[in-house]
């Protein structure tokens, strides 16, 4: 068990040397600079682009959510295509343990609404846990930055989940759901009657509830997924600036990062592990609010 442990540390450390004689060789010939993928804990870069006379700038949030979203749409195409009953398919089989997945997990209680609500749920919480594990899932998938004739390559994913515009989005989508399902089955009016109930003294209460769902899904989640991408970036941190330059007078150029492979055991726990564990939570309280829409009907 030791000797497998010490032959683990000496690969770690050996790739550790490997990697950044590879990428200091690389700024040395060309004018490219690696930045370490603790830039990813700072705000979201963003990208202009010129379309003839019209300009506008994308954030790297909206762009990886774009990403994504292609992502899970090849995905589900992939998985529907030539859909048999005989000779199913690997990707079919798949989606199909995903739909009982989500129909046995987060809609027990929907009752008769259950086939009208999968396809929401099911777009949620799997865009929820890409978007957690996105870092994790395409950490080689970078994006470069020209600055003053330097391409600075950096990471291209940031957690879109870490930016509190997708998950206060993400939560008003569901409070949306909830008001509208509400209304139609007490009516407008009966809906603002029961926001006074059970005394007329509790609206301002009924209505700080509403918002406090809001807040409660969308910080959490957001919360959760910043700090992680902090705890790892500080891992990732760990660099000798200038330790190269001097090692070797100024042939090799770039820093010498100490976090190569170790620190992806941590982010393993960070990432995959508190990844679906959170996008679980907000998908589950998402399907409780619509349940308590829901509960006086079922």
């Amino acid at each position: 068990m030791k000797s497998k442990i010490w032959k683990f540390l000496g690969f770690l450390f050996l790739m550790m040397i490997v990697v950044n004689l590879i990428l200091s060789i690389i700024s040395t010939i060309l004018p490219v600079r690696f930045e370490s993928p603790s830039s990813v804990v700072e705000a979201p870069h963003y990208f202009n682009f010129v379309l003839g006379n019209f300009r506008f700038s994308l954030s790297q949030t909206v762009l990886d959510t774009w990403v994504i979203m292609l992502i899970i749409i090849f995905l589900v195409r992939k998985g529907t295509k030539n859909i048999s009953v005989e000779n199913p398919s690997k990707m079919q089989i798949i989606m199909e343990e995903y739909y009982h997945f989500i129909e046995n997990t987060f809609l027990t209680t929907f009752g008769k609404h259950k086939k009208n609500y999968i396809p929401f749920f099911s777009a949620l919480f799997i865009f929820i846990m890409f978007s957690n594990l996105s870092t994790f899932l395409f950490p080689f998938i970078m994006m470069g930055v020209t600055e003053n004739g330097v391409k600075t390559i950096k990471p291209f994913f940031r957690t879109p989940t870490a930016d509190p515009n997708t998950t206060i989005g993400l939560s008003l989508i569901v409070i949306v759901i909830f008001l509208a399902v509400s209304i139609k089955q007490h009516g407008l009016k009966g809906y603002i009657k029961t926001l006074f109930e059970p005394m007329w003294f509790m609206f301002p209460l009924n209505v700080v509830d509403i918002f406090s769902k809001v807040l409660n899904t969308s910080m959490r989640l957001f919360g959760n997924m910043l700090a992680g991408l902090v705890i790892v970036g500080l891992l990732y941190s760990l660099v000798g600036r200038g330790m190269l330059q001097s090692l070797t007078h100024d042939m090799l150029k770039g820093s010498f990062s100490f976090s190569v492979g170790w620190p992806m055991l941590i982010q393993l726990y960070l990432d995959l592990f508190i990844g679906i564990v959170q996008a679980f939570v907000f998908t589950i309280l998402s399907s409780v609010y619509v349940s308590e829409a829901l509960g006086e009907e079922e």
